[in-house]
């Protein structure tokens, strides 16, 4: 996990992805497994086309880092993703 200012915590909670954070964060199990269309359930809209065809778009590194604003639902939420564009599905294990 990492640490963010007031300010960029704040904008967050503005992101698309914030249900996903939420739904992570009420997690019980150590791995949590969605296809992409239950993603798009989560979040109320379709992930972007970057999502289905480049692993990158789910990279485990900071926003604030590598631009990533998607990687701070999972990465806050204490997990990590591990995407399989052939299954349509991700996977988010506890780090």
């Amino acid at each position: 996990m990492f640490a963010l200012a007031c300010g960029e915590i704040m904008s967050f909670r503005k992101s698309i992805y914030e249900p996903l954070h939420q739904r992570l964060l009420s997690a019980r199990g150590q791995i949590v497994r969605l296809t992409f269309t239950e993603m798009d359930e989560i979040l109320g809209r379709k992930l972007p086309a970057s999502a289905h065809k480049f692993t990158a778009w789910w990279s485990n590194e900071s926003f604030m880092k590598a631009g990533h604003t998607q990687a701070w639902a999972w990465m806050n939420a204490g997990f990590r993703a591990h995407a399989s564009i052939k299954n349509h599905a991700v996977e988010f294990r506890r780090a």
